[in-house]
């Protein structure tokens, strides 16, 4: 069996059994008379979800049909997918999930704070999808200066390229520069473009960093994609000294990252905890 066949006939399954774990009454329907199967029948699921009844039919028998990702993020919606059944879904059907269609949640996972808070003497911060900064250790604040700023500066880019301070102080600042902004349309792609919440946010920062910055307007022009990872960096701090970085990029829960630029060597490390100094716990 071709390897397109088999996703195929494991969509149907998968679809299938989604559809028989709801209720009626989930989905806000009136039981109705007895039903020889559990859950939805496909008439409703197919109303519910805004598709014609012949087309999930189709898609449920596994015929080679190719629904779009809006089509398969309404399914997943009236289906009661969770993000990881999500993911498995467009997989199956050969596609990508609209993650813009997920917000940032409202607070950040104590867990998560106590993580970030555990890596000094390395900075570290959390970054949500809408690429904005929801928190900070000592070691974050004091490299970036970041507590007092307004909400609309707390985001990546304001850091690549509108601190100042920070940008005079990384080696080779453009070569990272360029490399941010092309993993910024990468991800206004990935996460749907205009089409979703997220995708219009982050649309939105890159034109306000083509207004605001010359040379990143003529970057972005040159329509460079990166996907989202670590690097090494060199900073050379005025009163530190050089500071040798690994920057790496942790996934997490909702959309949240956990960015940690941790100490390449032990001379690094010991400026890092001058910079820095390890907070008291009670």
């Amino acid at each position: 069996m071709a390897e397109s066949e088999e996703r195929r006939t494991e969509l149907s399954g998968f679809l299938r059994s989604r559809r028989a774990r709801l209720t009626p009454q989930e989905v806000g329907l009136a039981p109705g008379g007895r039903r020889r199967t559990p859950g939805l029948r496909r008439e409703e699921l197919a109303l519910l979800a805004g598709v014609g009844v012949t087309w999930y039919t189709w898609l449920e028998q596994g015929r080679d049909i190719h629904p779009s990702p809006e089509v398969l993020a309404s399914l997943a919606r009236t289906l009661r997918l969770d993000r990881a059944e999500t993911a498995y879904l467009f997989r199956l059907a050969g596609s990508h999930p609209l993650d813009g269609e997920v917000g940032a949640p409202a607070e950040v996972p104590a867990s998560l704070l106590r993580l970030m808070h555990a890596q000094w003497p390395a900075p570290a911060w959390v970054m949500d999808a809408n690429w904005d900064l929801r928190a900070w250790n000592p070691g974050a604040d004091a490299l970036f200066e970041l507590s007092g700023r307004p909400p609309q500066e707390c985001n990546l880019a304001w850091v690549v390229f509108g601190n100042a301070v920070h940008r005079r102080r990384v080696e080779h600042w453009e070569q990272h520069a360029r490399r941010f902004l092309a993993q910024l349309r990468a991800a206004y792609a990935e996460r749907g473009g205009e089409a979703t919440a997220v995708g219009r946010h982050l649309g939105r920062m890159i034109q306000h960093v083509r207004g605001e910055h010359p040379e990143a307007d003529r970057w972005l022009d040159e329509h460079q994609v990166a996907e989202r990872s670590g690097a090494e960096k060199v900073l050379r701090h005025e009163e530190l000294g050089v500071l040798r970085i690994d920057q790496h990029v942790l996934l997490a829960a909702e959309g949240l990252q956990l960015i940690v630029m941790s100490p390449r060597d032990a001379e690094t490390a010991e400026r890092l905890r001058r910079l820095a100094p390890m907070p008291v716990t009670v």
